[in-house]
């Protein structure tokens, strides 16, 4: 039998729980299969019942997850990390998914969220340093001021938004930096929160 890793174990006892929060059910091995990017469902199985015998979680007698008794719908909504956003020259968007995270609503807010690293410095005086977590609500729209991810030709960069002149500005937060100007852009959700890296 192979070696269960403790750090997928952990993160399937995370999802399970983040699960539970936002939903009020218990996941499926398949959700969690999808979710965490593991091999099969005989391996989602493996890690189950090594946090049953934990006594982390409980299994129905058909093998399913049974819903813990004192979580609370709502609590939590969960975030994927999926790869970089460069604060600088736009650069061609791509979406690498790294692993999935549980953010409490009193916080980050209710909405489908996401999380991306940052990269570059054309935000640094917006608090916004290489490295740091950031977590986005997705949508299509934004008002003037707030920083968003911005889609310009397939590439993306992560700037301050404006409309001006029936163009759409994108500023960046370093007074070294000029504006990029365009006439239209696809914005790709709006930054909600800064998780600093020290």
């Amino acid at each position: 039998m192979k070696t269960l890793n403790d750090e997928t174990l952990q993160r399937v006892k995370q999802f399970n729980i983040a699960y539970q929060q936002e939903y009020g059910i218990s996941p499926s091995y398949r959700q969690i299969m999808n979710a965490l990017h593991l091999g099969s469902l005989a391996t989602v199985r493996r890690y189950v019942i090594a946090l049953e015998n934990q006594g982390i979680l409980k299994r129905s007698e058909l093998g399913k997850i049974v819903p813990l008794p004192n979580l609370q719908k709502g609590n939590f909504v969960l975030a994927p990390l999926i790869g970089s956003i460069v604060c600088g020259i736009p650069n061609l968007s791509e979406q690498n998914y790294e692993d999935t995270f549980a953010l409490p609503t009193d916080i980050f807010g209710k909405g489908e969220l996401f999380m991306l690293h940052a990269d570059g410095n054309s935000m640094i005086e917006a608090g916004i340093s290489p490295g740091d977590l950031l977590v986005l609500r997705k949508q299509n729209s934004a008002e003037d001021g707030e920083i968003v991810v911005a889609l310009i030709d397939g590439e993306t960069t992560l700037k301050r938004l404006y409309h001006k002149d029936g163009k759409i500005v994108l500023h960046p937060e370093n007074k070294r930096m000029k504006d990029i100007v365009v006439d239209s852009c696809s914005v790709q959700g709006v930054l909600v929160s800064c998780i600093k890296k020290y």
